[in-house]
């Protein structure tokens, strides 16, 4: 586990908390004793709240009103803004492009690649002065370009691109972007994505993976946070980081 970089309880911003991906990291860097600013939006922790050191913010792709909420959540904070980490996202439905109607993209769309956009609205001004390490949440399917996937796969390449060209805007100010891509990683998403493919036995379709399982939440939150926090990753902006296995 990375320890916050000054001995005062360092600051992160994560955005998709309430996930699962975005909540194994919010309980590693909690246990750790960071101070976070978390969103959620259909799965509330709870009301909106101050609780301990995480504080909650109610954070939809969708909303210009969530973009402010954010940010005055984070402004509010003292200190330096070490880390961000932007791990909204959302399924296709698994049809072929013909099949799939235009509000699946733009919805697909608005949350993979667009809730970047908004989260880096918010939090650029803090990121700038602080010069904050960023790291969004992708997919492998962001290359992979797998059949009847188009909405997915589509979002997670336009949040690569993303994720390249806000590194390269924002070099000159210290901040630093990457993005980690991983396959698949069992969670509840992971399921039901499974089920819409027609999956009815998850055991014998993950044995079929390379190492005969799936990534696990833990391993995937902790090199998140190891890419954004590790001094020794303190060089590296606007990369690509698969994380999965040759098939």
């Amino acid at each position: 586990m990375t320890l916050p970089p000054s001995t005062s309880a360092s600051l992160a911003v994560i955005t998709g908390a309430s996930g699962a991906l975005g909540a194994a990291i919010h309980n590693r860097l909690s246990e750790a004793g960071w101070r976070v600013v978390a969103t959620y939006n259909t799965r509330a922790p709870g009301p909106a709240r101050q609780d301990g050191d995480s504080t909650w913010v109610h954070f939809d792709a969708a909303a210009d009103a969530s973009t402010e909420a954010l940010r005055q959540a984070v402004d509010t904070q003292s200190g330096r803004l070490h880390a961000v980490f932007a791990c909204v996202g959302a399924p296709s439905t698994k049809r072929p492009v013909a099949q799939t109607p235009i509000s699946e993209f733009q919805s697909v769309h608005e949350a993979n690649a667009l809730s970047f956009v908004r989260t880096w609205h918010a939090v650029a001004h803090r990121a700038r002065s602080d010069g904050t390490s960023v790291l969004a949440v992708g997919s492998d399917a962001g290359q992979a370009g797998r059949a009847n996937n188009g909405p997915y796969t589509a979002a997670k390449a336009a949040l690569e691109a993303l994720v390249v060209t806000v590194a390269k805007e924002e070099e000159q100010h210290g901040v630093r972007v990457n993005l980690l891509a991983p396959s698949l990683i069992d969670s509840p998403l992971a399921h039901h994505v499974m089920a819409l493919k027609g999956v009815t036995d998850p055991d014998s379709y993950f044995a079929q993976l390379p190492w005969g399982r799936p990534l696990t939440l833990d391993e995937v939150a902790g090199a998140c946070i190891e890419l954004a926090t590790a001094a020794h990753w303190s060089y590296t902006t606007g990369q690509i980081y698969p994380l999965g296995a040759v098939r």
